[in-house]
């Protein structure tokens, strides 16, 4: 794939937005590869047993999700045979459970943890990843790049934004308790029936509950969901991860026409990193990884033009965060 043009590419010093940025030595990271060579033999085990003799008319991958998904299996007696957090962040793998777990872990799960083997596996897995770190880094930049773009369009009479996939929210729910005086409207879009329903928890605890739709349908309902909404702002952060190119293109394509002209789509791709093959054999967490050049490949053929592109980056080069605008 060629790149006509060069886009914005930024990277972000972690100390400038809070961010977190423990890079980890040599030596976790050879531990972290035995395990995860350790759980890819014993999982591959488990899946051609699984594929050979029970479930001979699903594929290798569907088996494979299923087995993450599975609240009975275990990867690793050093991860999450006996750890409970270790264990929900692998069967809630994909969905806003396991990231909630990720971006509350200081405020919430660490202050739970009792003296022991718990402490030590939930402090050495969760607390310590890079990948954890980053998806918190994530998550704080994209809250200040939404509030951000509300300041560009802080004269309409009514700033409107929609939100793919959107789990429970957090990026924009506290992007909207940051830039409060402003009358901006938002509408969430997920088929998972409990993001909607954490995503209404939280609204109504905020008291936000006249600015938001919540919508429980998947992406193929989006020019149902922006018919009479025409948004300023679409916000589709690790959607990506799951689409594969032509899927994405296609998706990337039907966002832009929604748009407003001038309007900003916000999203996000993983990148293949060091600690990949953990998510993979470990947590059992499959993702389409993609490089910067990738990432802006599909918006480009997705419409949007290069110069109209930037991609943020954070310490770990672990997620690449695009802004484009229409």
């Amino acid at each position: 794939m060629s790149i006509k043009n060069k886009c914005s590419i930024i990277i972000l010093d972690a100390k400038k937005f809070n961010g977190e940025y423990n890079r980890r030595n040599i030596f976790y990271i050879v531990f972290l590869w035995l395990v995860s060579i350790l759980a890819m033999i014993t999982n591959l085990i488990k899946l051609f047993y699984k594929k050979i003799l029970k479930t001979k008319n699903k594929s290798i991958k569907e088996i494979m999700w299923e087995m993450g998904r599975d609240k009975k299996h275990f990867s690793s007696i050093f991860v999450d045979r006996f750890n409970k957090f270790n264990h929900r962040s692998k069967y809630n793998a994909a969905n806003w459970k396991s990231l909630y777990l990720f971006y509350n872990y200081y405020e919430k799960i660490k202050p739970q943890l009792k003296n022991g083997l718990e402490k030590l596996l939930t402090n050495f897995w969760i607390e310590k990843m890079e990948n954890r770190q980053a998806i918190n880094n994530r998550l704080k930049i994209v809250i200040n790049l939404l509030v951000q773009i509300f300041t560009k369009f802080k004269n309409e009479s009514e700033i409107r934004l929609l939100s793919i996939a959107s789990g429970s929210a957090m990026a924009v729910i506290e992007a909207i308790k940051k830039y409060s005086g402003v009358n901006i409207k938002i509408k969430l879009l997920d088929v998972d029936v409990t993001a909607i329903n954490e995503a209404k928890r939280i609204v109504k605890a905020e008291g936000m509950e006249d600015q938001f739709s919540f919508i429980h349908a998947s992406s193929s309902e989006l020019e149902e969901v922006c018919k009479n909404f025409k948004p300023h702002i679409i916000e589709m952060v690790g959607f990506l991860d799951y689409r594969p190119n032509q899927k994405a293109i296609l998706l990337i394509k039907r966002i832009k026409k929604q748009l407003t002209e001038n309007g900003v789509f916000i999203t996000c791709n993983i990148q293949k990193n060091r600690e990949k093959i953990f998510l993979d054999w470990v947590l059992l967490w499959p993702m389409i990884y993609r490089s910067k050049q990738e990432l802006i490949y599909l918006l480009e053929k997705g419409g949007f033009n290069c110069q109209n592109i930037k991609i943020i980056s954070d310490f770990f080069h672990i997620h690449n965060i695009a802004i484009c605008k229409k």
